[in-house]
């Protein structure tokens, strides 16, 4: 018996649970815009008092000309010469010590806001970011209530249809963030580039793949496999978005590395790229880190799309009499595995890394939409319970 006035509430909780989403979004993007606003006025000070240094040395350096000119004279010339000379390499000790001190200056400046940041960080005061991180915690905590009451609403497990699917694994997408970001602070700076697509993939499923609370299909009946099979299917895709949002990043952060060192070879004193977008860049960890980062997501998600296949065969044994009959499902879920195969032994061979790496993470995570958009909405198969 579906209670239809419990899965209206739970509805209400996935709503309330968008518009907090968005709040959060805008908080994780308001605490990129300031540091990149930050970084901007850093090198704008550093630069100004760069320059500032030069002018005073050359200042300095024209002071001293004179002293050696009035060298040639006589005693009392050779004197005023002595003195003038004195008072030029005081003059020029005293544009050194200004340019130093200018230096000095700059490099306060440029990392007083930075110390400013660890210090209100260290504090606990309110900053856009924590504001973010409490909203988002929010959310999420209501995101799996929605999850839960659906699943009361209904008596059985809530995913059974492509809505309760989306609304679910984007629960455990934003469950492994926050988690993530308890133990790495570093990491609520990815916050923007996780909620955006945790927010687009739900109002997707608010708008299009939205279905009445109704009972499972005679096929999905009296089987605990839709426990283990489709709950590790969600623990799959979850990780898969996580790990291409950070392989993404990779690819991004590694460009915007590169370009920053070619400019610095070149000779440029405060080298920049892509302006606002690189210093937002310039806040995330290295090219490096979100690389090994991605391996781990991605080690871990090629263990789910293992048990993803090894219990489905199994359910599809019990369930149609065979292991294996090349649905379409069945195959767009290898294509996953192999890929991510791929993707760990190319990961694990030397020279395969990087942005070439990085590549063929993306390759699967491509697989995994095409697999849950147009194998469930257009190619039909023994698999079709999108509920459309």
């Amino acid at each position: 018996m579906i209670d239809q006035q419990l899965a209206e509430i739970a509805n209400l909780a996935i709503v309330v649970t968008i518009v907090l989403y968005v709040l959060a979004l805008i908080g994780f993007a308001a605490d990129l815009a300031s540091t990149s606003q930050r970084r901007s006025d850093e090198r704008l000070a550093a630069r100004e008092k760069h320059e500032a240094q030069s002018r005073d040395q050359e200042t300095s350096a024209e002071a001293a000309l004179p002293a050696t000119v009035g060298a040639s004279g006589g005693a009392g010339a050779h004197v005023a010469g002595d003195a003038q000379a004195s008072a030029g390499a005081a003059v020029g000790s005293e544009g050194a010590g200004g340019g130093d001190v200018a230096g000095t200056d700059g490099a306060a400046a440029a990392s007083t806001p930075s110390a400013t940041t660890a210090g209100a960080a260290a504090s606990g005061s309110m900053t856009a970011q924590n504001f973010a991180f409490i909203l988002a915690s929010a959310a999420t905590v209501l995101h799996i209530v929605g999850v839960a009451l659906r699943a009361v609403a209904t008596q059985r497990v809530p995913w059974a249809n492509m809505y309760e699917f989306a609304t679910t694994s984007t629960a455990v997408v934003m469950a492994a963030f926050l988690i993530f970001s308890i133990k790495r602070t570093d990491l609520r700076a990815l916050g923007t580039f996780v909620v955006g697509p945790v927010l687009l993939t739900m109002l997707l499923a608010q708008t299009l793949w939205i279905v009445p609370a109704a009972e499972l299909t005679p096929s999905l009946q009296n089987s605990h496999w839709i426990y283990i099979h489709i709950a590790v299917a969600i623990l799959s895709t979850a990780l898969s978005i996580l790990g291409a949002v950070v392989a993404s990043l990779q690819l991004l952060q590694a460009r915007h590395e590169r370009a920053l060192m070619l400019k610095a070879e070149a000779g440029e004193q405060f080298p920049e790229h892509w302006g606002r977008f690189g210093h937002v860049l310039d806040r995330l960890p290295s090219s490096t880190a979100l690389e090994a980062l991605s391996f781990r997501i991605h080690s871990v998600a090629f263990v789910c799309w293992t048990f993803t296949l090894i219990f489905g065969a199994i359910w599809a044994r019990e369930a149609w009499g065979r292991y294996w009959g090349w649905d379409p499902k069945e195959v767009w879920t290898f294509i996953i595995w192999v890929i991510y195969a791929a993707y760990l032994h190319a990961r694990a061979t030397g020279g395969f890394r990087g942005s070439r790496a990085a590549g063929l993470a993306l390759a699967g995570f491509v697989a995994v939409v095409f697999n849950y958009t147009i194998v469930n909405t257009v190619i039909n198969g023994l698999h079709s319970y999108s509920g459309l």
